[in-house]
């Protein structure tokens, strides 16, 4: 009597832990949350392939006139002088988005299997056998239900991680990489100018137009360089940073979890 006292659980406990039961197994079920993730994944990776075209296309362009020269104001100077050192970046940052490409494929494919019909099911036996365990198994409730919580956070771990990928988009991103693309589409816009043989140019003019005296006085450079640094932070964030931290995250608290099932009992 002693040890089933001190080892079973009370009835507020029970109720509560069928509760967040039952929940878990309603939201397995729910089809608008995965539909949800699987598009928003879809959709950062045809905006990361339409980067991807942006900056290979201006990288090609670049290539192409960069040994030329233009006149600019009394000054005939080589393009390469203007564009070696952006070109060299936007180069780098190609690579790095193919890196964060395969990234978004790798969790779309783990996507794809954690909210398949069999997991679903297989996560909602374990949710029927845990129950059975809380209400008629009490003295191994402790150690299951540890187990249930490490069960739960590897099906829905993928699908919060997306979560956090949104809100880094809503609070930062969409606002801030738009705007930064837009400076690139309109550098490759200016370069292509050039290949046209225009002998005379204004560069700050064609690239941000006649309306803006403050861009128009800031070296231009910087500022496809600054926008391209922009655009590397947040595909950082949303392909890699965020995914492995939640990832860490996730493998921490489940082993800070199934700690207390490898301990014995006393």
């Amino acid at each position: 009597m002693v040890e089933r006292a001190t080892t079973g659980l009370s009835t507020r406990v029970k109720t509560a832990l069928t509760a967040c039961i039952v929940l878990a197994v309603v939201i397995n079920w729910l089809p608008m949350i995965d539909a949800k993730a699987q598009t928003y994944l879809t959709d950062t990776i045809s905006s990361n392939a339409i980067v991807f075209g942006v900056v290979r296309t201006l990288n090609g362009v670049i290539s192409v006139v960069q040994s030329s020269e233009v006149s600019i104001g009394v000054a005939s100077v080589g393009l390469g002088e203007i564009f070696d050192p952006v070109n060299d970046l936007i180069e780098r940052f190609s690579g790095l988005l193919l890196v964060t490409l395969t990234a978004l494929g790798i969790q779309q494919v783990i996507l794809l299997f954690t909210t398949s019909l069999a997991l679903k099911i297989a996560f909602s036996s374990f949710a029927v056998f845990l129950l059975l365990v809380v209400w008629r198994i009490e003295q191994q409730a402790p150690v299951w239900v540890r187990i249930g919580i490490a069960v739960l956070l590897l099906r829905f771990l993928l699908t919060l991680e997306v979560g956090l990928v949104w809100l880094f988009d809503w609070l930062y991103f969409n606002a801030t990489g738009a705007e930064a693309l837009s400076v690139l589409e309109a550098t490759t816009q200016v370069v292509q100018n050039i290949r046209e043989s225009l002998t005379s140019i204004d560069l700050g003019k064609l690239i941000f137009g006649n309306n803006d005296p403050v861009l128009q006085n800031e070296d231009i450079g910087s500022r496809i360089s600054a926008s391209v640094v922009t655009l590397i932070v947040g595909m950082l964030f949303k392909s890699i940073i965020i995914p492995v931290g939640t990832l860490w995250s996730g493998y921490q608290i489940s082993r800070a979890v199934l700690w207390g099932v490898s301990q014995p009992s006393r």
